[in-house]
């Protein structure tokens, strides 16, 4: 049965996220909640504050949101037999970069107080399903500290966000793979391997695997990889800029009105150079990516419900979204710390009253029992899968409620408590309003 919506809880949501987004003391400068159910009708929308005029059809980065559409992209391929999830041959054959990669265990202090590096040799074999679920290995320069630390001399140029590639190659493993869960640069060695298996630019790949099939024209790479997206003329002034959230409560903004095409070395497959990334990179809005998450429900099973386009395969559906740790990695460290905490706060995944049973899927987490908020209120059920973006964006989908749930608020610091608060805020109401 569809989820239905009391009028008297929609009315009370609104009112509260009006209460965030306006007046002069502003929580963040807006937000835009998006609800579809699994026939991807909407259930609830309210999109207020803002720079712009924000709706579900306002396009906005979507960060690490990207990685769960490189997983439906790697598992299409999995489905044409081109590359298995378990399969290590094929990182030493098309990643010989990463294969080659030593582990960084710490330093000591050398002459003149340089830090004299410490690796040990790589052990374990490295499989696409590890790249996926955060346990081949490797860190994050924005969320490692050790890493961040390896790559300081150059860190402008050095780091996920400005140059992938480079980024890539300069980095060390930190753990042996299979040892040790960390949010990592997995879902752009992903990204690689796509584009080696395919022999194609991963662009063309994710629009003719995924965006044409939906019909969808909002979803695309920022312009900043040397593609026309946002600067589009009929996205003029629908791109919502970032901001950042200043010690006295106010909001920088921190993008252009467009965001700036990058000139690059000569690109994958007519280079050797790997632009485009899958741990971030896209654009979207509200209303494209709740319909990409809706193919995900166990109601359609990799099925589009508004074309009836078979995206996946049920099975591929069900590796996605189930977990992936065994259990001495998922209570292992399931937290992201900071390497930069100015722009990024650490958030703990295990905290009572976010996901304590829990576990990674692949490109998400997979809630291990239903949530229970801080105010006692019921959240998403046990077996939903979610994620976050770096500019606090995350979304939810309940596969027991048929329910699909995108909060964008477009700003830094990443975590910020008011921020979590009210997301936790719009959940407990949105499960009241349906009857939790």
């Amino acid at each position: 049965m569809a989820p239905s919506f009391a009028p008297e809880a929609a009315a009370s949501l609104r009112t509260y996220i009006d209460s965030k987004t306006s007046g002069d003391k502003q929580s963040f400068p807006g937000a835009i909640i998006h609800i579809v159910d699994s026939k991807n009708n909407t259930v609830f929308s309210h999109a207020s504050g803002g720079s712009i005029p924000l709706s579900p059809q306002t396009l906005f980065t979507t960060h690490s949101l990207t990685k769960i559409i490189g997983a439906v992209i790697f598992l299409q391929l999995v489905e044409k037999n081109l590359v298995s999830l378990d399969d290590a041959t094929v990182i030493e054959k098309l990643l010989p970069e990463l294969a080659a990669k030593k582990i960084l265990t710490g330093y000591k202090e050398g002459a003149n107080s340089e830090k004299e590096w410490i690796f040990e040799d790589r052990t374990g074999d490295i499989t696409p399903r590890m790249l996926m679920s955060h346990t081949y290995g490797g860190g994050h320069s924005y969320f490692n500290p050790l890493l961040h630390e390896y790559l300081k001399d150059g860190w402008e140029t050095r780091n996920e966000a400005n140059d992938k590639w480079k980024t890539l190659l300069d980095s060390p493993l930190l753990w042996q793979p299979g040892t040790h869960t960390n949010y990592g640069q997995g879902f752009d060695w992903l990204a690689v391997l796509i584009e080696r298996l395919t022999k194609r630019a991963l662009p063309d790949v994710l629009q003719e695997n995924l965006f044409a099939p939906l019909g969808l024209t909002s979803t695309g790479f920022e312009d900043q990889y040397g593609v026309a997206m946002i600067s589009k003329p009929e996205h003029k002034g629908r791109f919502w800029p970032r901001s950042m959230k200043t010690e006295e409560g106010g909001f920088v903004p921190i993008d252009p009105e467009v965001l700036q095409q990058k000139e690059w070395p000569t690109r994958y497959p007519n280079g050797e150079y790997h632009v485009f990334p899958l741990g971030t990179g896209l654009v979207s809005t509200a209303e494209d990516l709740v319909r990409i998450f809706s193919i995900l429900l166990p109601q359609n099973a990799g099925v589009d419900p508004v074309s009836g386009t078979r995206i996946l395969a049920p099975s591929s559906v069900r590796e996605i979204t189930s977990p992936q740790l065994p259990g001495p990695l998922r209570n292992a460290c399931r937290n992201v710390p900071s390497a930069v905490p100015s722009a990024f706060y650490p958030a703990d995944l295990e905290a009572a009253h976010v996901d304590p049973e829990g576990s990674f899927g692949l490109g998400c987490g997979v809630q291990g029992a239903e949530r229970v908020l801080k105010s006692g209120k019921k959240g998403r059920s046990k077996g939903s899968f979610y994620w976050y973006g770096a500019a606090n964006t995350e979304f939810w989908v309940d596969g027991e409620r048929g329910l699909v749930v995108l909060c964008e608020g477009n700003y830094f610091p990443w975590n910020e408590g008011e921020w979590v608060d009210f997301v936790a805020g719009v959940e407990g109401r949105v499960y009241e309003g349906l009857g939790a």
